[in-house]
């Protein structure tokens, strides 16, 4: 408080007015800013008649103009939209940072923001501040929407059958490779960045070739470490600020695609074509009229595949990990189905066990369950939007040509008329049902689209349907299956109070990862002699 009296008479003295004179200043002042932010308080929170069908949907008050509902979405952002939810419907509206901010809810909402017309709505609107400086220019978000689907089909290209073949031994010897570097006990204080590092060399030995995979334990490490810090929530709303964080990303990225772009010359320069890497692939990918990528735009899409992967594979991963942790009874029923797979026998040492085939892993059903589930409670995006760029109808309610159509599949995934008991992690509940499973499949320069009318929707839907999904439960049940037959975990005790330390989500990055510390206790199993 002694500064803030030294503060207001250095003003006053500047100012030359009396006292008396001044404090009447101030208090008329204050009284104007109070009355102006009570104002735009009271006008933000007011429901807007539409000027076509009908109303806009109701609105959620909020106390401060511009942050909005920032601070109560950003703590916990799941809890705070079913609160919204049960108290205004499906569909409703709040500020936040200056946007205002649409989301529509359940099954119908989910297939209205996922399907939405181009014309009507665009991803490129909502997330190019975010994803330029971190990708490069020329693909994803920084094209328009018919090309960007030919990079998705080019992409798609590279996750075929003949390359899964590749792809497992390179994720089974990375993992196997990893591993041998732990000790018998290990209490593993950050394993989300122990399982990081191991979602990005095995990605990065598939997807971007060997060249890139033998410099990661030099300065790529650090330059892709720069890059994902530029992938944080706030770059949504601002593409750059002065601050050290993002001179590192712009550096990042300029190194990181020179460094793409001088192996693709390489390659070229010797005409090597015998690598079963996504790079390769899109050396030779042509668009529909003939033309073909540019090195630089090679070099900025390999890195949106490697970013846009190898976060949420991680941290799918670690969920599972936690999960399992706690679920005994479920590690010993993955082991079986392992056993009976690569074996017929219902008891075959995990240390007998050989590695898989590309179908063999995929024959492990009930791992798919527990991924599932583990998406299901843990999905690594809670939200998606899409920028408004002409008024839209939904339910009689227009939606104005500025604002930001969200949708949550993590709110559907806790619907309890959909998943009984919703915050219980229970695998068999997805035993013989295929929700929220399918192959995209190419259509000239589009991706057909599977109907997000449903609750459980853990990569998308529509035209932005993730599609690294068929990779990512391969590098993930690979990881798994090697992580189980070497070690018995359990989760961290803390030595005070003698209780299991469960992580809750931390929302704080795009990708909602375990809260640090997020710690296990992992034991080597006997190993024969």
């Amino acid at each position: 408080m002694g500064l803030f009296f030294e503060a207001y008479e250095s003003v006053r003295n500047v100012s030359g007015l009396p006292p008396d004179q001044f404090h009447t200043v101030v208090a008329i002042t204050s009284l104007v800013f109070v009355l102006t932010v009570w104002l735009l308080s009271y006008a933000l929170n007011q429901p807007l008649k539409s000027k076509d069908t009908g109303s806009e949907p109701p609105r959620v008050p909020v106390s401060i103009p511009f942050i909005g509902a920032a601070i109560a979405y950003g703590v916990d952002p799941i809890k705070f939209l079913i609160e919204c939810r049960q108290k205004y419907g499906d569909c409703f509206t709040f500020v936040m940072l200056g946007r205002k901010m649409t989301f529509c809810l359940g099954p119908d909402g989910n297939h209205y923001v996922f399907n939405v017309p181009v014309a009507d709505a665009t991803a490129e609107g909502a997330y190019k501040k975010l994803t330029v400086p971190v990708f490069g220019a020329g693909v994803v978000y920084d094209v328009h929407n018919a090309m960007f689907m030919e990079q998705k089909k080019f992409v798609k290209d590279a996750f075929n059958s003949n390359s899964f073949n590749a792809y497992m031994l390179n994720i089974w010897n990375e993992t196997n490779a990893f591993f041998n570097d732990w000790e018998d006990h290990y209490d593993a204080n950050m394993i989300f960045d122990e399982m990081s590092e191991l979602t990005i060399r095995t990605a990065s030995h598939c997807l971007l070739g060997k060249e890139i995979r033998q410099q990661l334990h030099s300065t790529v490490a650090q330059l892709y470490h720069d890059l994902d810090s530029g992938l944080a929530p706030i770059n949504v709303f601002f593409r750059w600020l002065p601050l050290p964080v993002y001179f590192k990303r712009d550096r990042a990225n300029k190194i990181m695609s020179k460094t793409f772009v001088d192996i693709i010359k390489k390659r070229r320069a010797t005409n090597s074509t015998d690598n079963a890497d996504l790079m390769q692939t899109l050396m030779f990918a042509r668009y529909r009229d003939g033309t073909s990528m540019t090195d630089d735009e090679i070099a900025h899409l390999l890195i949106a595949t490697l970013m846009g992967g190898q976060h949420t594979s991680s941290t799918t991963l670690c969920w599972m990990l936690f999960e399992l942790a706690r679920r005994q009874d479920i590690v010993d029923k993955l082991l079986h189905e392992q056993s009976m797979v690569l074996t017929g026998k219902p008891d075959t040492p995990p240390e007998d066990l050989p590695e898989f085939t590309h179908e063999q892993i995929r024959q492990l059903t009930f791992l798919d369950c527990v991924m599932k589930e583990t998406l299901r409670l843990h999905p690594p995006i809670h939200t998606v939007m899409r920028k408004v760029e002409k008024s839209m109808t939904y339910r009689g309610m227009t939606i104005p040509a500025g604002h930001f159509i969200c949708g949550s599949a993590a709110v559907s995934h806790l619907d309890p008329t959909r998943f009984p008991d919703p915050l219980k992690f229970e695998p068999s509940r997805f035993l013989n049902n295929d929700e929220g499973s399918g192959e995209w499949s190419i259509n000239t320069i589009d991706i057909a689209q599977k109907s997000a009318r449903s609750h459980f929707l853990p990569f998308g839907a529509g035209r932005h349907r993730c599609i690294g999904e068929a990779f990512a439960y391969i590098q993930n049940k690979t990881i798994l299956s090697a992580f189980i037959r070497r070690y018995t975990h359990k989760l961290y005790v803390d030595p005070n109070t003698g209780k299991e330390h469960f992580p809750s989500s931390d929302y704080t990055s795009l990708i909602t990862i375990p809260e640090k510390p997020a710690r296990l206790s992992i034991t080597r199993r006997s190993v024969k002699a």
